[in-house]
């Protein structure tokens, strides 16, 4: 995987484990939550479901939270998430986004999640739960 060593920018690749290609069909960004979490990208259905679930058991807290940036988005990533694999590639429409769906990663699993994108980085952390009920923490970076 050193091909992928290339986007990633220079000061943080020591700091990389391990890398994984996913397949790039529309559903890569919840592929890579899944492989970050150690289990197969093809449970990707799963990471979908259960961020689902997290945005509707928390819905007030979740909308308070989206808009203070714009008052449309929890809309807009509780009707993203949801996804058949039955129509391939997934729409644009229906990918992975940060910020929006990844908060709503991070809080589902209590991860730590590192966007390794473009010329800067972004780190999101777990907003409703503390560092001490995460006696293992996974700290997932992503790259495209």
């Amino acid at each position: 995987m050193k091909m992928f060593r290339s986007v990633i920018p220079s000061w943080a690749q020591p700091f990389v484990a391990d890398i994984k290609n996913v397949r790039p069909d529309g559903n890569c960004g919840f592929r890579s939550i899944a492989m970050g979490l150690g289990i197969h990208e093809k449970l990707w259905p799963d990471i979908r479901r259960a961020m689902q679930n997290e945005l509707e058991t928390n819905e007030g807290w979740w909308r308070a939270m989206f808009s203070k940036e714009d008052e449309r988005l929890y809309g807009w990533v509780h009707s993203s998430i949801p996804y058949s694999n039955t129509v391939k590639p997934a729409p644009p429409s229906r990918w992975f986004s940060v910020p929006g769906h990844g908060h709503v990663a991070i809080q589902t699993y209590g991860c730590v999640l590192v966007n390794l994108a473009g010329n800067h980085t972004e780190s999101y952390f777990p907003l409703r739960i503390g560092p001490d009920l995460i006696l293992d923490p996974v700290v997932i970076g992503i790259a495209n």
